[in-house]
């Protein structure tokens, strides 16, 4: 491994994406999903934002949030939450005052290790024990009795998310989800992005990006990749990586690491390296 190498390793679970990445600096980019990031290392590494630029542990922003990461020879773990994640809602509380919730480093630790626990060990994370990690220091905590607490969502909106997360290929009209939910089209616009903070259009654009992220691993070309899962072309396909994860899909597909390695940064301090000694 080269030390300017980009590497990902990627855990899909139900609605969310955990990527381990390292050594990796993005352009600015948004995306519906809240964010949670967190270092691997003993250290920080930069996040910026229109509204500041700031060292951390660990942080989780809101949607549709722009943003940079800045993390050079430092592993982290990388979660994306879709909005149709049942617990999405819980984690996003901790972003009502401020887009950004920053981790202190004693919450960055117990989370880090949570997941790298699960991962190794092959046991799937529970997002309800992250948001019972966070609310051990804050009494107030909302939902915190409550794992089905369902706020402000509208049941409509969910169901038109699962619609379009069930499709092959995630072409379908709005007028189309507007009559399968029994709303008029202007009204199933006008609550998409009140409830997502994202248009229509960007959602499926953002929902066929990850289905494309998920066979960049083939032999398939990115050309082929973006055509089978709808882009109208492989410049479309760019622009929408670019702008929507920060990284150009030629710089995604070289970083995933396709050969079993079970080694990331190879540090004898990267969590990474820790569990795979404890645990394998």
């Amino acid at each position: 491994m080269l030390d300017n190498d980009l590497l990902v390793k990627v855990h899909r679970q139900n609605l969310s994406t955990l990527l381990f990445i390292y050594n990796i600096t993005t352009d600015w980019h948004r995306h519906p999903s809240l964010q949670l990031t967190i270092s691997l290392h003993n250290m920080s590494f930069e996040l910026e934002t229109p509204d500041e630029k700031k060292d951390v542990f660990g942080f989780i922003i809101q949607s549709n949030v722009p943003h940079k990461l800045s993390a050079p020879d430092v592993c982290c773990i990388n979660l994306l939450i879709d909005p149709e994640d049942p617990y999405y809602h819980l984690l996003s509380h901790f972003t009502e005052t401020n887009p950004v919730y920053f981790l202190t480093y004693k919450e960055a630790l117990k989370i880090a290790s949570y997941f790298m626990k699960s991962v190794t060990i092959s046991q799937p994370f529970e997002l309800y024990h992250v948001y019972k990690i966070l609310c051990e220091s804050k009494p107030n905590c909302l939902c915190k009795s409550d794992p089905n607490c369902s706020c402000d969502q509208d049941n409509r909106i969910n169901k038109a998310v699962s619609i379009i997360s069930s499709l092959p290929i995630k072409r379908i009209s709005s007028r189309e989800i507007a009559e399968k939910i029994h709303l008029s089209e202007s009204r199933f616009l006008h609550l998409f992005r009140s409830k997502l903070g994202i248009n229509f259009r960007g959602y499926l654009l953002w929902k066929r990006l990850q289905d494309v992220i998920d066979l960049l691993d083939s032999s398939t070309t990115l050309t082929k990749l973006a055509s089978d899962m709808g882009f109208s072309d492989s410049a479309h396909f760019s622009r929408t990586c670019l702008s929507s994860l920060g990284l150009r899909p030629s710089q995604l597909k070289r970083a995933l690491i396709i050969d079993n390695n079970d080694i990331m940064c190879g540090k004898h301090y990267c969590l990474y390296s820790v569990f795979q000694a404890l645990h394998t």
